[in-house]
């Protein structure tokens, strides 16, 4: 693709964290906007209100209220015959004239990508003629639990990172410049050059390689950057084109042997031995949860997974039919979690035998927060973490491989391929993203419909209940293997 005739570009902040991040796809963004735009989701809507509602919240901050020794303004621009930022807060100091920047950040700590983003306003705003003296992150306070009404002073943290933004100084300075210049050229596509956070999705590399084989090298687990690069410089991309003497580890190998040999791989011995370890009654069980950078409920933190939701299936005892129970929160109640906690005690009777989830570490840390939330439920959680097994590792661990999977676990990727009649894609809501914001519009917003609020509720029971139902399915397909009494 040829770059057009010569054009005058200016540099914004976001253009130049797009450089940092992925320069090719910085580039088609400025020369292909079309090609470059994203949809607008539900979750790009949902982040822009978090943020809009974090950023109003700053601004009942004390120290933001201007007075005879300062001036306050909201969303400044600096601008430059080349470059543009825009700061959240700008503070004049009224008799020095020297500025403060402070940046809002929906985040629980201060990160590298924050110091570029207040380096580049703090080297725009001084080329501009200001003179910037102190710069500011503001971000949340992990450590506040909400009670009651939310209390700004307490809720946020502002974090004085001049020094490290001057230390970034002269390289923004160098890297907003090649910035500009890479405008001017036309990138030479190269899967060497692929960025590593989103490696094949690139829009770029996509463009330019639209027969790339349909299992990469990319699909192998946990394979480091070092090395794929060494296999796309051998020119290998295709997985089962990996040499079979190239140093990968016991799991990777396993992957490229079964994609090779283009077989199910089957481990008989070992599923058997963990199956010999479950215990009647065999529980199934899945949260959803919301999570939203101001807590909307007392005793939640910010940004803490909030289980608003859970399905659980149960059987009994071997041969038996899987019995379903759930619960949903449908009020704006003030804590949500503990009319579940008390609801699923009740769910899963006298005897805890096994319990099942799908990635423990999600789980299991839930159960871990509503014990510490609970005191009167603390033993109850306890029992379950102790008695929780991960399904998914039977996949992870390499136990069963099918190509299909593509090197991945969830269940997503997993249920299709042993249960083709089952399908989330039917579903009006068919991931989790999407359960944990509709919820909240649900419950949350005056403005959601009796009839809206009602279809997301039978939306989110039928998304829930077909988690768990997809982990009893799978389960009967493992007992298959065996020709053991099966679930239903």
């Amino acid at each position: 693709m040829k770059a057009k005739t010569k054009m005058a570009f200016r540099l914004t902040k976001t253009g130049y964290l797009d450089f940092l991040k992925c320069p090719p796809e910085f580039w088609l963004k400025n020369h292909e906007p079309l090609l470059q735009a994203e949809e607008i989701t539900l979750e790009h809507e949902h982040l822009r209100q978090q943020g809009y509602a974090v950023e109003q919240l700053v601004k009942e901050l004390a120290r933001f209220r201007a007075d005879e020794t300062k001036s306050v303004d909201f969303q400044r621009t600096f601008n430059t015959a080349d470059y543009t930022a825009r700061c959240d807060i700008v503070v004049t100091n009224k008799v020095t004239g020297t500025i403060e920047i402070h940046e809002i950040k929906a985040s629980s700590s201060v990160k590298p990508e924050h110091l570029d983003d207040v380096a580049f306003q703090v080297h725009v705003a001084e080329l501009a003629g200001a003179r910037v003296t102190r710069a500011f992150a503001i971000t949340l306070n992990g450590e506040y639990v909400r009670q009651g009404e939310i209390d700004p002073e307490q809720l946020f943290v502002s974090t004085d990172i001049t020094s490290e933004v001057e230390m970034r100084r002269p390289i923004t300075a160098s890297q907003a410049g090649e910035a500009l210049k890479y405008l001017e050229t036309v990138p030479v596509p190269s899967l060497l050059d692929y960025c590593q956070a989103n490696k094949l999705d690139c829009k770029f590399l996509r463009m330019h390689f639209p027969d790339l084989p349909d299992y990469t090298i990319f699909d192998i687990t946990y394979l480091t950057h070092d090395k794929r690069i060494e296999l796309l410089g051998a020119g290998i991309i295709d997985i089962t084109h990996v040499p079979d003497d190239f140093p990968l580890s016991e799991k990777q190998r396993k992957q490229v042997t079964a994609a090779k040999a283009g077989e199910t791989v089957v481990e008989l011995d070992k599923i058997r031995k963990r199956m010999d370890e479950w215990e009647y009654p065999l529980h199934f069980l899945d949260y959803e949860t919301f999570s939203y950078a101001i807590p909307q409920f007392d005793g939640i933190r910010p940004f803490q997974q909030m289980c608003f939701q859970y399905s659980l299936h149960t059987i009994a005892r071997p041969g038996a039919e899987a019995e379903h129970y759930e619960f949903l929160v449908r009020e704006d109640e003030s804590n949500p979690p503990l009319a579940l906690a008390k609801h699923l005690k009740g769910s899963f009777g006298e005897s805890i035998g096994t319990v099942f989830v799908w990635y423990e570490a999600f789980e299991k840390t839930r159960n871990s927060e509503m014990a510490a939330m609970f005191p009167e439920y603390a033993d109850f959680f306890n029992e379950v973490n102790d008695k929780t097994r991960d399904l998914m590792k039977v996949f992870a661990d390499r136990l069963y491989i099918d190509n299909r999977f593509k090197g991945r676990s969830s269940i997503k990727k997993v249920l299709p391929v042993l249960c083709p009649d089952l399908d989330y894609n039917a579903l009006g809501i068919s991931e989790g993203l999407t359960a944990s914001i509709s919820w909240y519009r649900a419950v949350k917003w005056t403005s959601t419909s009796d009839a809206e609020r009602l279809r997301i509720f039978n939306d989110l029971e039928e998304y829930c209940e077909l988690d768990t139902w997809a982990m009893v399915r799978i389960y009967e397909e493992l007992c298959k293997l065996f020709e053991c009494a099966p679930a239903s």
